[in-house]
């Protein structure tokens, strides 16, 4: 919009600030002012040095060509010693002759061949002076070009900035900048070093020929030197055009890119080795070769990553790098979750992420910083390794046990220091230790993965284990080790089965004697029993033996998987509020659990019938407790589960009250699986909507306000049996 009551300043009639497209113009201002003042400031720099080289180098050229000049006129001193080297030539000659003899019209003509006029210059002294005036003539161009740039550089800035409104600045901007692209100014700047360039070659070959009369010697040295310039030059030249990443360039770079391209010379493949088009100038292809998803850039990512690891040495320096991990690992970037992983597992404790940032949370209680800064580092990394133990990578399989651990036992120790010094984190700290307790739980799953898949493959061949032949036992000595093997291991899985929390370094601590003894288990059974024959000897008997001790092994890991989500459910129906990601937490501990193993133990079941019944419970505001997420995860684990009659008729009854009031796409997948737990011989019906109520509300536990499920009723089952039975 015009506004007429502006004045005009010179013909010109600005806009009025208040026009709407001015913000929309500021949007680009932003961007191009600064593109042009950093290369305006590009330019300048390069100007700045061209002219102070320039000039040095002017100098020097007109000194030597000072001397150089003379070799082209006729000297009259070399001119006098000349003669009188003849006229004694012509005495020693006509010594014994009269003196009156001698010639002198001879000597007059020989004094007539030193005339100026027929003075020819040397022809080195030719080809010294043209070269050199040359090089003098490019470097006064070239001085005199870079004093053009810098005062078309500072006409542009002036002219793309002195109007007030955005909107004018934006067209003048743009408009001038297309000329700068249409009359390829960058082009131009880019030219001019290349002159000084000429003009160096032209001084060093000049000096060759000027060289030439005065001494070989040197005249070769300074040849040889010129030769290996010119190829040097050549090579930084051509290099940066088949390696983009080499540094060097010359201003004949681009040009020869440009040649090659057009003569198909150069090539460029994508990661999966499809042929892609060359782009027109190098810088673009170079940023592409940066960018582009490949192997080697992870691995360039790795090492920058690494290097500022190493340089991050203060804790306040390492704690806002640690502040980013969670959404690194929760983005799309594949490679950033591959550097992660990779950062998290390396081999330099200066640098592995699992070594350092227990150690900047373990500050946390050493009362060296104030509250609120221990506690704003507590959160930040109890959520780091939140997520980098949530992230999971596929990986090849493992042929031993060296198993990868983001975090190992001992960090429950920590885990339970940080919750006492700082109680604000509870949640926080659930939620890690969950996850944490799950990964061990994962390892010890792995290990026995492969105890199972070691010995079918000896029942399937018959072989011993190729690094087990040099090994023997007397075959009644081995049974004995392998009973007591197998008893400590009983005891040992009962004590695991039996623990209720998981969050400690004892279970593990168990576990990891458990996983000795199968280890050796597993061992024995594929020893050889004979020391004279090889692969054929092996107990079948024992073989299987330790295959049933592994799959014992495998269930104990599922019900201790199992203990741990009921763990997480009762925390999480305990708490006012939700632990840090609840919803995903519950799912990795849900997803890793071996539904294809049963669940014999009732206790857990009629502790997640229970949780159930409370998570589903309406409260006063009509709604219910959890998220519909995290009640979808309770009823696919009560599907796989539950398998006691009495408990399984329970969780039905909650299923479908529930399911009156709220939908959920996981309930009829989880009755259909209970319904099929159910015997044969069980015959449910249906009672009245009104007695089903009423039956579901007498069968519901009395919950206290601490909400402790330690001691659970089992009346409740035994009144829902009787009347299934009734009915």
């Amino acid at each position: 919009m015009y506004i007429t009551s502006f004045p005009t300043v010179d013909g010109y009639r600005p806009y009025s600030y208040d026009d709407p497209s001015a913000n929309l113009w500021s949007t680009y201002l932003s961007k191009s002012e600064k593109y042009d003042a950093a290369m305006a400031q590009n330019w300048k720099n390069d100007m700045d040095a061209i002219l102070i080289f320039a000039g040095l180098f002017s100098a020097s050229v007109t000194t030597f060509i000072v001397e150089s000049y003379k070799t082209l006129n006729p000297d009259p001193s070399n001119a006098s010693v000349t003669l009188l080297a003849q006229i004694s030539q012509q005495l020693a000659a006509g010594f014994n002759s009269s003196l009156t003899s001698l010639d002198t019209n001879s000597i007059q003509w020989d004094v007539s061949q030193f005339n100026q006029n027929n003075f020819k210059p040397p022809v080195s002294s030719i080809i010294c002076n043209v070269l050199w005036f040359l090089s003098l003539g490019f470097s006064l161009t070239c001085a005199l070009s870079a004093t053009l740039v810098e005062q078309w550089t500072r006409q542009y800035l002036h002219a793309s900035t002195n109007r007030p409104a955005p909107q004018d600045r934006a067209r003048i901007s743009a408009y001038l900048n297309q000329g700068i692209r249409r009359y390829k100014m960058a082009a131009i700047v880019d030219t001019i070093p290349l002159l000084l360039h000429i003009s160096l070659f032209l001084f060093f070959a000049g000096l060759v020929a000027f060289l030439n009369p005065i001494n070989p010697i040197l005249q070769y040295l300074i040849l040889v030197m010129l030769i290996c310039c010119f190829f040097l030059y050549l090579l930084v030249t051509t290099l940066p055009i088949f390696d983009l990443s080499c540094p060097y360039w010359t201003p004949l770079s681009n040009r020869y890119w440009s040649v090659f391209r057009k003569l198909n010379l150069l090539h460029r493949r994508d990661a999966d080795g499809n042929e892609l088009p060359i782009p027109s100038q190098r810088s673009t292809a170079r940023e592409l070769e940066a960018i582009e998803i490949k192997p080697e850039r992870d691995q360039r990512d790795l090492k920058s990553m690494c290097w500022t690891l190493n340089a991050l040495r203060e804790d306040n320096e390492f704690e806002p790098f640690v502040e980013v991990i969670p959404n690194v690992v929760s983005g799309f970037d594949y490679s950033a979750k591959w550097l992660m992983h990779s950062l998290m597992h390396h081999d330099d404790i200066s640098i592995k992420l699992g070594h350092r940032i227990p150690g900047l949370l373990a500050t946390c209680t050493t009362r060296l910083i104030d509250p609120a800064t221990a506690q704003k580092r507590a959160v930040t990394c109890l959520k780091a390794m939140w997520s980098l133990t949530m992230l999971s990578l596929p990986k090849a399989e493992m042929p031993g046990f060296n198993y990868n651990l983001a975090f190992k036992e001992e960090t429950f120790d920590l885990l339970a220091e940080i919750q006492n010094a700082i109680p604000s984190v509870e949640n926080l700290v659930l939620s890690t230790s969950i996850i944490i307790a799950r990964s061990l739980l994962d390892m010890y799953v792995h290990r026995a993965t492969i105890f199972e898949e070691h010995l079918l493959r000896h029942l399937e061949t018959g072989e011993c284990q190729p690094n087990m032949t040099d090994l023997f036992m007397p075959l009644a000595a081995k049974e004995n080790a392998f009973k007591a093997s197998k008893s400590r291991i009983f005891l040992t899985e009962e004590d695991i089965i039996a623990v209720q929390r998981l969050t400690d370094s004892q279970p593990f601590a168990m576990m990891a004697k458990l996983s000795s003894h199968q280890t050796r288990l597993v061992a024995m059974a594929s020893m050889n029993n004979s020391i004279f024959t090889y692969g054929v000897h092996l107990d079948r008997g024992l073989l299987l033996e330790a295959l049933d001790s592994v799959k014992s092994f495998q269930a104990v890991l599922s019900q201790a998987g199992l203990n741990l989500s009921l763990q997480y459910i009762e925390s999480i129906l305990q708490s006012d509020n939700l632990p840090h990601e609840a919803f995903n937490t519950l799912r990795r501990t849900f997803f890793r659990i071996n539904s294809n193993l049963s669940f014999n133990r009732t206790d857990s079941q009629r502790r997640l019938v229970t949780y159930l019944e409370e998570a589903v419970e309406p409260t006063t505001a009509r709604t219910i407790r959890l998220p519909h997420t995290i009640i979808s995860i309770l009823l696919s684990l009560t599907g796989i589960v539950v398998t006691h009659p009495p408990l399984v008729l329970k969780a039905i009854n909650i299923i479908e009250n529930y399911t009156k009031t709220n939908a959920n796409n996981s309930a009829p997948r989880a009755l259909q699986n209970l319904e099929q737990a159910l015997p044969r011989d069980a015959h449910m019906s249906k009672p009245l909507d009104l007695f089903s109520s009423h039956l579901y509300a007498d069968t519901k536990l009395s919950r206290q306000a601490t909400k402790s499920m330690s001691n659970l009723r089992s009346t409740t089952m035994d009144s829902v049996t009787v009347t299934a039975t009734i009915s």
